[in-house]
């Protein structure tokens, strides 16, 4: 390749990193977060802390009870939904949207217990899900648009983080020399560079497929509705109708459902597990049909369909979608992928490792480019500018992990209303990830603040086990090899991580080491401008 191409290709990978490189870690660290989204539902609220078998009690007259009289007054049933039991969600979990009397959409949703049946307490939203939504969509704001605009800016984030791997690959010549060297007994900053490169390139194909996944899933709501644009002037409705075909209208004849007992028996045909949820469509009317989900035969796949009639259970055949082509369950393989749900606890656990990994050369990646340019020979702005983008950089960064792992501390710690549990981790999080900002300008040195953040976010994730004991009494040690010790894997990776914190803290520079940066202003290339003045 010659020079001034490889140039290109260095800028063009160093301005796409540092231009969007906060916002690429921030999604990647909270990626690694809400990929134990069900695990940390269970550790939040004890009630979910059950064991599961196959005995489970009759759900019918309690579920369908709750149906009539929840949308008792409205003008239409649109929907019944039923999740039975699972391993990740171990309760029964019934879902309606009805009209209400203004013609308005309202949806409800109730839970029972797993062993007796019995209505579970209904908690506000809180610790889970922030946890996921902030990583999926910003919980961007309804008067900024609301979080539809979120969901496609993390999509688009996906795009930048394939366009940054893409770069790097085509800017980095010497792959194959560059994945083994270290050099650790340089400059801090080569220190850097070198983890960059190597952590870069071993975790290469799992970024890239998270990046893709990542991608898919943001921006196909975006798609979708510039489809709807161009073919249905706008109209979603529409277009769902003509990829799915139109419903079948109800015709006003009553006729007797199959019970939620009797189809939790109904088999998968070709493998002969359980139904893991149902939905009704047209409930309690002559057309209605019913779409039950079963684990998947293939683990890359969110769930496998059938559908039977609502009244005689009979399996109608003449449904195209159900039976899918390659295409779809190429769609439905990229939740699973992204998420890593195909598999187990440990296969999550390889997850998280990675998606740390992405964070931690993002992070790296723009402490390099402000390194550069405030001590080496790339930077054109006065040292106070550069001082500055440093502290905002590390406040940034430092400040998010500690605000990830301060909304534990609230959900076990919280007394006000429910209705309130969701404004109140909002505000703690964001309210901390500022602390931390602002501790990086009173500090005034990367450093030290690095040093001292990543030890504090290592000491309060070890603290997680002990307040999860001393407030539900629930001692992960106790319950790991239990039936129900999803919560306590929860507890033990919480001291895993934050001792290797405590550790990466403690191994951390309080000061640079290497001199200040010199008067030139121009490097003769991008490898040079990456050694440091020593």
């Amino acid at each position: 390749m010659d020079r001034a191409r490889h140039l290109r290709n260095y800028d063009l990978h160093s301005w796409t990193g540092i231009t969007l490189g906060l916002i690429v870690y921030i999604v990647a660290l909270t990626g690694t977060f809400a990929l134990f989204d069900n695990e940390i539902k269970t550790w939040e609220d004890p009630n979910l802390r059950v064991a599961i078998s196959d005995d489970t009690p009759p759900i019918n007259e309690v579920f369908s009870t709750w149906v009539e009289e929840t949308s008792a007054g409205g003008t239409e049933l649109e929907f019944v939904r039923l999740n039975y039991p699972t391993t990740y969600t171990p309760y029964f979990w019934g879902f309606i949207q009805y009209h209400d009397e203004n013609d308005e959409h309202v949806n409800a949703n109730q839970k029972w217990h797993a062993e007796t049946g019995e209505p579970i307490a209904e908690r506000g939203n809180g610790l889970s899900y922030w946890t996921l939504n902030f990583h999926r969509d910003f919980l961007w704001p309804t008067f900024l648009g609301g979080r539809q605009i979120g969901r496609w800016l993390v999509g688009i984030v996906g795009v930048v983080l394939m366009l940054a791997i893409l770069s790097g690959v085509v800017a980095h010549t010497k792959i194959r020399e560059e994945a083994y060297s270290m050099r650790l007994k340089r400059s801090q900053r080569l220190k850097w560079q070198d983890s960059h490169k190597v952590v870069g390139l071993w975790g290469l194909p799992f970024y890239a497929m998270i990046a893709f996944t990542g991608a898919f899933l943001g921006v196909v709501g975006l798609v979708s509705q510039l489809a709807a644009a161009v073919a249905f002037k706008g109209d979603i409705d529409s277009l769902i109708g003509a990829v799915l075909g139109p419903e079948a209208e109800r015709t006003g004849v009553q006729v007797q459902m199959l019970s939620a007992d009797e189809i939790a028996q109904i088999r998968h045909p070709e493998t002969g597990v359980r139904p893991q949820s149902f939905v009704v469509r047209n409930y309690g009317d002559e057309t209605s049909e019913i779409d039950i989900f079963y684990a998947p035969e293939t683990q890359l796949s969110t769930v496998e369909i059938i559908s039977v009639d609502g009244a005689t259970g009979e399996r109608i055949t003449d449904d195209p979608f159900k039976e899918q082509p390659l295409a779809g369950h190429f769609v439905n393989a990229m939740s699973p992928l992204h998420y890593g749900t195909y598999g187990g606890i440990w296969l999550k656990f390889l997850y998280f490792a990675l998606g740390l990994s992405l964070s931690v050369i993002t992070a790296l990646g723009s402490m390099m480019w402000i390194e550069r340019r405030k001590h080496g020979n790339e930077g054109t702005k006065s040292e106070t500018f550069y001082n500055r983008l440093g502290y905002f950089n590390t406040g940034v960064i430092m400040g998010l992990p500690v605000a990830a792992i301060s909304i534990f501390y609230l959900d076990k710690l919280y007394i006000g209303a429910e209705s309130g549990r969701l404004a109140a981790t909002g505000s703690v999080y964001l309210g901390v990830w500022v602390i931390g900002l602002v501790y990086a300008f009173i500090r005034r040195n990367d450093y030290s603040t690095t040093r001292e953040l990543l030890m504090l976010t290592g000491a309060l994730a070890m603290g997680i086990p002990v307040l999860n004991g001393i407030t539900t009494g629930d001692w992960f040690f106790a319950h790991l090899s239990a039936d129900h010790s999803i919560a306590a894997w929860v507890d033990l990776g919480m001291l895993v991580c934050g001792a290797v914190t405590i550790a990466a803290g403690y191994l951390s520079p309080a000061e640079r080491k290497t001199k200040r940066r010199p008067n030139a202003k121009i490097a003769a290339s991008p490898e040079a401008a990456a050694i440091p003045a020593e």
